[in-house]
């Protein structure tokens, strides 16, 4: 071997160790895209969400019942007259009347019916805290979905840099003798084959971005930026007693039940008031033409309840609130489930991270620097440094799954527990 040969060897040696330490350099710095927080995603839908304008304003209908329910019935005026045609006039030639009559509910309808109008109306908040709960968590899990769908593209990326740098270190090796062209095209094919997993992987990104745009339906939203480090930090105490007692308290689903039945109750409770007879007080005079006369006329007239008095409205109230508190037992007893297997599988989910990230990862990222380092003085095949590569890239994606694992287990406990930043719209 010549000194010419000999130099060029090792002129290209050095190049390769070059490039191997020194990271590539994108040819432009790729645009700043302002990213989203969990918290701003939330805050835009409640505040600028057409929807959740539109469920509000079923509170405020309620509301205008317990108006109308507070108000006294109107009163009748019924006028009337008679004129004689024929015959012999028993009183006179021709008669105007006019009667005034006045219900009077003052055995506690009104009240009772207040109540009922208002029992609703906290039914109707509890709808409503209930829609917002079941949409904030679907927004949550959309969130999750697509910052991991975006981390999975971001994981890709890194894996594409990494096969470009080993491309440039194996055709300088080529050029130098060190190695064939066959090692490039090993690598031109595990670059063919990530490139066409990232680009299934961009396509799956923006489904999951279409779909929580979808979700919020902000009209000035286009586009969700929300990647790993947007996701909020977990809100919940890491003990499962506390996160128990806060769900059977905040749960709007069994507030709902429970408000149902307090609503069916008093509805019983109106039912029987308007099955007591309201007297009407009634008032009234009588004109007579020929002779001419008045007549005044004054009473009280009661219905008599000998067959309705409400039997079936009660009783189909009363066994409304029967079954609503069925229901809101059931619904304790599946809340502590939930919450409690939410809670263990976000456990489990932490520690096979933690396990996972401390050995397998640890392990995977040695490896492949020693398959580096081995390849460099020519002691691995380019097959065996591959599979190095292939080792780190499949330990990230199940470090990846696992991470999701978690994510979306601390989303379920805080949908079970309500721990969503979602105010409830009355007590």
């Amino acid at each position: 071997m010549n000194a010419k040969t000999t130099f060029a060897k090792i002129a290209a040696l050095v190049l390769v160790a070059l490039s191997w330490a020194t990271p590539a350099r994108a040819d432009a710095p790729a645009a700043e895209v302002p990213r989203l927080t969990e918290e701003e995603v939330l805050r835009r839908w409640l505040s600028k969400s057409p929807e959740v304008a539109a469920w509000r304003t079923q509170v405020g209908a309620a509301r205008f019942d317990v108006v109308s329910a507070r108000l006294w019935p109107n009163p009748e005026i019924d006028v009337g007259g008679s004129k004689l045609v024929g015959g012999t006039p028993p009183d006179g030639l021709s008669e105007i009347e006019a009667k005034v009559t006045v219900p009077l509910p003052v055995f506690g309808q009104v009240a009772a019916r207040a109540a009922a109008a208002s029992a609703l109306v906290s039914v109707a908040e509890a709808t409503v805290a209930s829609l917002l709960w079941e949409r904030a968590s679907e927004i949550q899990r959309a969130m999750v979905e697509r910052a991991y769908a975006d981390a999975r593209v971001v994981m890709l990326e890194r894996n594409i840099e990494e096969l470009d740098r080993i491309r440039r270190i194996v055709a300088v090796r080529a050029t130098a003798g060190a190695s064939g062209a066959y090692d490039v095209l090993r690598v031109d094919t595990a670059a063919g084959t990530i490139r066409a997993t990232l680009d299934n992987a961009r396509v799956e990104r923006a489904r999951a971005d279409a779909k929580l745009v979808a979700l919020v339906a902000d009209p000035e939203l286009t586009s969700t930026p929300i990647d790993r480090e947007s996701l909020a930090a977990f809100r919940g105490s890491d003990d499962e007693g506390v996160l128990v007692r806060g769900a059977l308290e905040r749960r709007p689903d069994l507030a709902l039940a429970r408000r149902g039945a307090r609503a069916a109750e008093a509805q019983a409770t109106q039912k029987r008031r308007e099955a007591i007879p309201t007297p009407s007080l009634y008032g009234g005079a009588l004109w007579v033409q020929g002779p001419y006369g008045l007549q005044i006329t004054a009473g009280v007239s009661v219905p008599l309840p000998l067959f309705d008095r409400n039997q079936g409205a009660i009783g189909r109230a009363l066994a409304e609130a029967q079954g609503a508190e069925l229901l809101a037992r059931a619904l304790e007893t599946r809340i502590r489930a939930e919450v409690s297997g939410a809670w263990r599988a976000r456990r489990d989910a932490r520690a096979a991270l933690d396990v996972f990230r401390a050995q397998s990862l640890v392990a995977a990222t040695e490896l492949l620097g020693r398959a580096e380092r081995t390849y460099q003085v020519g002691a691995f095949s380019i097959t065996e440094l591959l599979d190095a590569h292939r080792t780190m890239w499949e330990a990230r994606i199940q470090e990846l799954d696992l991470d999701r694992q978690r994510a979306e287990a601390e989303a379920e406990v805080e949908r079970a527990a309500v721990l969503l930043p979602v105010a409830p719209l009355g007590k």
